[in-house]
């Protein structure tokens, strides 16, 4: 049990016994977790998206289109900035964490963009290698293997950036924005998305937010202000940021609730379980845990969903 007399913030609440290879599993298919993704699946291209998304009330959430919207979000603040930098004539893109590669993908067949994706699981890897060749993009998209505070790129090799939702696996997210830092231009342009920690929440229910970081297979969680910090750190002005929580965790909650509701009956239940097994491989227990978790920490609005835009200072 956790005690509430030695935590000074949710940083001090950790996975505690996380390891990369947990981030492996999940986004390998050898971790119970990755059940939710199999589930998901059922509605969502999975092996190419993997963010929460992005909806307006009126507009169907559990779906590929949501998670385009995002990406687009963030592409159009990107090129804003990128279109007012001394480099708006390159259009090269570093994706750190890059997935199963359809942000990247795209990036490229909606804007135009060169992309380097890098990723530390191999599955994923060379999922999004299989994805680009699919789609006709496998000669202005590569993807390889590398971590996000240690990226195998070169000083200043960059004038675009950007992570969707990968940050929160990260065990060390100010030594990612350094990296990202690093690799940019002075001039550069970097956004984000992750799912942040509501600090006063997570601290009076340490136990939930503990079971949330285990149930994703992530160490630890930032805060909107302890990113905006670490960001001036690492040597970026932070242009724009926003907390758009209900265009997508509160959908994603709203969700869980009804499939909370939909379990109770046993007989539906199990000829569900079946069902799933039959169909997509997965575990509906797995499945339920996750969503058990998820719930209890959305439900009291622990989680928070935030997108930053930043300049590298030159």
């Amino acid at each position: 049990m956790l005690s509430l007399a030695k935590i000074a913030s949710a940083h001090d609440i950790r996975h505690p016994t996380w390891s990369v290879a947990d981030v492996h599993g999940q986004y390998s298919y050898t971790n119970p977790h990755a059940d939710l993704y199999l589930y998901l699946s059922q509605w969502s291209d999975m092996e190419s998206y993997l963010n929460v998304g992005y909806s307006r009330p009126w507009q169907y959430h559990l779906h590929t289109n949501s998670h385009l919207r995002l990406i687009n979000r963030l592409a159009d603040g990107l090129l804003s900035l990128h279109a007012a930098s001394p480099h708006s004539a390159d259009r090269r893109l570093l994706d750190v964490a890059s997935g199963r590669g359809g942000a990247a993908i795209h990036a490229h067949r909606r804007y135009g963009l060169e992309v380097v994706g890098v990723d530390i699981t191999p599955y994923n890897a060379h999922r999004a290698t299989h994805n680009a060749h699919q789609k006709n993009a496998g000669a202005q998209v590569h993807f390889g293997m590398g971590s996000a505070d240690r990226l195998p790129l070169a000083d200043n090799s960059f004038s675009l950036a950007w992570s969707i939702e990968s940050p929160a696996h990260f065990a060390d997210k100010p030594a990612f924005l350094k990296e990202v830092s690093r690799i940019l231009k002075p001039g550069g342009v970097f956004t984000f998305a992750d799912l942040l920690v509501v600090d006063e929440v997570a601290l009076a229910h340490p136990q939930i937010y503990q079971e949330f970081l285990q149930m994703w297979d992530v160490p630890y969680l930032e805060t909107f202000a302890s990113y905006h910090h670490a960001l001036a750190e690492s040597g970026f002005e932070l242009r724009r940021s926003e907390i758009v929580t209900r265009y997508n965790l509160d959908i994603l909650n709203q969700d869980c609730l009804i499939f909370l509701g939909l379990s109770k009956p046993k007989w539906l239940y199990q000829t569900y379980k079946r069902y799933l097994y039959w169909a997509k491989g997965a575990n509906l227990d797995n499945v339920y845990q996750h969503v058990l978790a998820s719930y209890r920490a959305l439900q009291l609005g622990m989680i928070d969903y935030g997108l930053f835009w930043a300049v590298r200072k030159i």
